[in-house]
């Protein structure tokens, strides 16, 4: 067992949180060692989110600090391309494909994937997919999330980054600012391509299985709106939001309220969808604005009410 060398304690009324600094440096130092490899700071915050999940469930925040390599991919101006992307252990049947045009300062990528099988089958916190593309200095962007038709999905989106990694991973939500490390497919590696290690949020996340191998597929559209409108709210209050963002967790709670009677009611489904998606929208707030506090206070040594 890991045993704390320097102590801060922070105070959320009846609950104390103690966090090992030691630990929490580990994690800072994986990210200046690629600093001083000539690569951007940029995806250093993103680590954080997972931090607070881990310290109010009593687990190493090392755990969050996993990484993985890919090849990035090159948009040539006024071409276009067709990148396969190939499946992990994660689902190993599913397939995908990537097509680039590259216009001035923008490229164009149009995602099809398909033999895949529901995000919610992995369990515990896992509802949805997220496309992610990463930049040379590791700038990880969410372009959106990819909603299963049965066993298929397409998503349409832009940068205007020239050079890029495309992963998809399994999330909670759709406003997830963090890939984790469910991903499922990404881009296969290229000769034009460089090297690149990104982090993932390793162990954040329940789940009851760690791949969908042998789990049969979905038939119909697959919704998880409210799934994940309930597991939003949920990794809010992990997060302390209770105490540490009290005023926007309220706000989120009472969305989940409205969403929960317009299903009851049996209103439309786009009206639910929407009402799960803001309530999404509210917990995400919660939960950022409570991770941002307690990881401040934490710097600090400081104690919040």
């Amino acid at each position: 067992m890991r045993r704390p060398h320097t102590l801060h304690v922070l105070h959320f009324s009846d609950k104390t949180c103690a966090l090992n600094t030691l630990a929490l440096r580990s994690v800072w130092k994986t990210v200046c060692e690629s600093k001083t490899r000539g690569s951007g700071m940029k995806f250093g915050h993103s680590l954080v989110v997972g931090l607070v999940l881990f310290l109010f469930q009593g687990r190493d925040p090392l755990e969050a600090a996993a990484l993985r390599e890919i090849t990035t991919i090159m948009g040539l101006e006024g071409h276009s391309e067709t990148v396969a992307l190939r499946s992990t252990e994660r689902l190993p049947d599913g397939f995908g494909k990537a097509r680039l045009e590259r216009k001035g300062s923008t490229t164009d990528i149009e995602v099809e994937i398909g033999a895949m099988k529901p995000a919610s089958l992995f369990g515990g916190d896992y509802n949805t997919y997220v496309l992610w593309i990463v930049s040379p200095d590791r700038e990880m962007l969410n372009l959106g999330e990819l909603v299963l038709d049965g066993t298929r999905s397409r998503l349409h989106s832009t940068t205007n980054l020239p050079a890029f990694a495309i992963l998809i991973t399994a999330e909670p939500h759709y406003l997830v600012r963090a890939p984790s490390a469910f991903v499922v497919l990404e881009n296969r590696p290229n000769k034009r391509g460089s090297r690149i290690q990104y982090p993932v949020l390793e162990g954040v996340y329940n789940f009851e299985r760690a791949t969908l191998e042998h789990v049969k597929q979905a038939r119909g559209k697959v919704y998880t709106e409210v799934k994940q409108a309930f597991t939003a709210l949920r990794l809010a209050r992990r997060a302390g939001a209770a105490d540490l963002a009290t005023g926007e967790l309220l706000l989120a709670e009472r969305a989940l309220d409205k969403t929960v009677d317009l299903l009851r009611q049996g209103m439309n489904r786009s009206e639910i969808e929407a009402q799960a998606r803001e309530t999404v929208r509210f917990a995400v707030a919660a939960q950022h604005l409570a991770e941002d506090r307690a990881f401040s206070g934490a710097e600090g040594g400081v104690s919040l009410p």
